[in-house]
């Protein structure tokens, strides 16, 4: 008789991330132990079993990525449950974790084995550069809720951690090859080997090019005159990468990592910006840009006993984006120092050092003038302390803080308590209080920006009246920006019987102050003459607000072929003004996975969406925008004939139309999410 099992995870969604299939009968033969036993790292910064984490986690395993057929990170986040994964086009995206979503979204940290994919131009990340051999991705961590006090500033309302596999793990080759509507063509190709004894290695390169989703003509009749008169609304985009890395097993207990990465993208947008000039008061033009870099990681670390070990970790990034709207070049040195041990039988303690150095220019561009220089550089130290204390034999408590100073605001403190009661074998509740800041962006503290125009006798709100003039507004950074602060506060249930069914489930209340504003400042009426005035306000930390919601997600083992799967968030918030940043995000998100092993050479794989309305700024009238709700399903098949050949089948967004999943704060015009397809044949040897 096959065995039944069952779990449901609320928020932190614990046992579905570790189901991986047997390799000669592609079916789930795991227990339902061994699924919550998978060590994650994201919450403490050393390994700890996923079931016991304080925290609200998911974990997407390489499994999950390969049977859903997922291209890219963004892809393959679309299923955790409290983020709001959305396609802004061909390339962009936006992604929140507990509100707070938009293209430009500063409140989510996102790592790559340790090394921070972050723009200091807007506090956030451009999607649309990150990447790797998706076959290479061990695991993609997500925290929902604060990390500050482990990771840092901008930790704020998750942090997601992509980790790739060691080279040990990747020995011989892989290729991929593939096309289809949306996906015109992709390759891959991966070899790893021995160096030496105790030393292995890889190196990939991969390659792609993706077709321009469809211009959304449904609701911006200006927009659409506009592409009739000769603008093309092409994003398509090509992108060529490649890297490597390198293990090494040293004398003694010591071990050696070295990894690199480069890309270049080639990308294809349709740009909107305000301008003087009647009838249309903005420019929308086609741009063709590069977008290129490199990074260098090594990372050291030596047990020095069976309870304590020192790591240090260096790394180097260089990016460099020629968008027209808004190009920069940035380089990033970054040097991190940790050593962790027990002492006695009750404290397991971490603690740590970093420094990072950031320089970046700002290209010219007509939107953007700098009281400043355009190249700018800054300093960021840090220190962090964990003590995790055992207290009896079923309750733990762990004390954690960062402090850290930047060049904006100066030292910054950051305090997290977690605790965790093991009410019995199957029993255990945790909570954690969180305190974290995100720190100013470049954007905020010194540079100014022509953000929108307001048409002649339209008025936006209070206390801006209506004027027969063209009203240009003019965004100007404030040096005395602060850092926007949270109050977190959450709390949890598990109940993991594991011959039976597991539960896991968190509730959150996040209190935020101190968010960003816009301040009303001074009035320029001299260009009256050219027929309009200049409007200048200023970044400011008045505004603030309050969200809770929940995050579930069920897993249902319905047999070692047979596999369930529901994740569902739930989000509400109440904001003191929206309209400088998305502070919201929908209510209602779930999506509901089905994967079946049909036999041992045959997997099925097929997942339903649905996202609720949600809010967006809108980049033309400067207002909220509702999105409307929209629902797909993405189906994949994969067969295969031997243990070394996989064929590949894949249909995204299917059955729900052609729709708009989100829009992009400032600047960028809306697209339609369709339904595509592709094929891929898969090849080790």
């Amino acid at each position: 008789m096959k065995n039944f099992y069952i779990c449901a995870i609320f928020s932190t969604l614990v046992c579905s991330q570790v189901v991986q299939a047997n390799r000669e009968s592609d079916s789930f033969e795991l227990s339902l132990q061994e699924l919550l036993e998978v060590e994650i790292t994201s919450v403490s910064k050393q390994p700890q079993a996923l079931s016991k984490a304080p925290a609200a986690i998911y974990v997407i395993t390489n499994d999950d990525i390969r049977r859903s057929g997922a291209t890219s990170i963004p892809q393959a986040l679309r299923d955790v449950p409290g983020l709001h994964v959305a396609q802004l086009d061909s390339q962009k995206w936006a992604i929140g974790s507990r509100g707070f979503s938009g293209r430009y979204n500063n409140k989510l940290l996102v790592m790559m084995d340790g090394r921070t994919l972050y723009s200091p131009e807007f506090s956030g990340v451009y999607w649309e550069v990150q990447d790797t051999l998706m076959a290479d991705i061990d695991r993609i961590e997500v925290i929902r809720g604060p990390g500050a006090a482990m990771w840092g500033a901008n930790a704020v309302n998750g942090v997601i951690n992509i980790i790739t596999k060691h080279s040990a793990d990747t020995q011989g080759g892989y290729a991929e090859i593939g096309a289809g509507d949306y996906e015109k063509g992709f390759a891959s190709v991966r070899f790893g080997g021995k160096l030496d004894e105790g030393a292995t290695i890889r190196g990939y390169v991969k390659g792609f090019k993706r077709d321009s989703l469809p211009f959304n003509d449904q609701d911006m009749l200006t927009l659409q005159r506009a592409m009739m008169n000769g603008v093309s609304s092409d994003n398509d985009w090509g992108d060529l990468q490649g890297g490597g890395r390198v293990d090494i097993a040293l004398e003694g207990a010591s071990s050696l990592t070295v990894s690199t990465d480069f890309y270049r993208s080639k990308l294809q947008q349709t740009v909107f910006t305000p301008t003087v000039d009647a009838p249309l008061y903005g420019k929308y033009y086609s741009d063709e840009f590069d977008a290129n870099g490199w990074n260098l990681l090594a990372k050291f670390t030596e047990a020095l006993s069976a309870t304590s070990e020192y790591s240090i970790q260096a790394y180097y990034d260089h990016a460099r984006r020629d968008d027209s709207l808004f190009g920069f070049t940035t380089d990033t040195a970054d040097i991190d120092f940790q050593y962790q041990f027990k002492a006695g039988t009750s404290h397991n303690i971490i603690w740590g050092l970093g420094y990072r150095y950031i320089n970046d220019d700002i290209n010219v561009a007509p939107i953007i003038t700098s009281e400043k220089s355009l190249d700018t550089s800054t300093d960021l130290w840090s220190a962090f302390m964990r003590d995790e204390i055992m207290l009896n034999d079923s309750l733990w408590l762990t004390l954690a803080a960062r402090v850290e100073h930047n060049s904006y605001t100066g030292a910054e403190i950051q305090p997290n308590l977690r605790l965790l009661y093991k009410i019995d074998d199957v029993n255990t509740v945790w909570s954690s209080v969180a305190y974290s800041v995100r720190t100013p962006s470049r954007a905020e503290n010194n540079l100014s920006i022509n953000a929108v125009n307001i048409l002649p006798n339209v008025s936006i709100a209070p206390p801006m009246p209506a004027v027969p003039y063209l009203t240009k507004i003019v965004v100007v950074g404030n040096g005395d920006y602060a850092s926007e602060k949270l109050m977190t506060y959450e709390i949890g249930y598990r109940y993991t019987p594991f011959s039976v069914f597991s539960l896991d489930s968190s509730l959150f209340y996040n209190n935020y102050s101190d968010l960003r504003s816009v301040t009303t400042g001074i009035t320029d009426l001299s260009t009256i003459p050219r027929g309009f005035i200049t409007q200048h306000n200023s970044f400011s930390n008045n505004a603030s607000g309050h969200s809770y919601g929940a995050e579930i997600s069920a897993q249902w083992l319905v047999s070692n072929d047979f596999k369930m799967k529901l994740n569902y968030s739930f989000f509400e918030g109440d904001f003191s003004e929206s309209l400088t940043q998305n502070t919201y995000a929908p209510k209602h998100i779930i999506s509901l996975n089905a994967d079946w092993s049909l036999n041992k050479h045959v997997g099925i794989n097929a997942t339903w969406r649905y996202t609720s309305d949600a809010l967006a700024l809108s980049p033309f009238t400067f207002t909220d925008k509702t999105i409307g709700s929209h629902q797909g399903v993405d189906v994949g098949v994969n067969w295969s004939p031997s243990s070394d050949i996989t064929l590949s089948w894949f249909g995204k967004n299917l059955l729900g139309g052609s729709y708009v999943e989100y829009e992009a704060e400032q600047f960028h015009i809306p697209y339609r999410v369709e339904p595509s397809f592709y094929g891929k044949l898969s090849v080790s040897f």
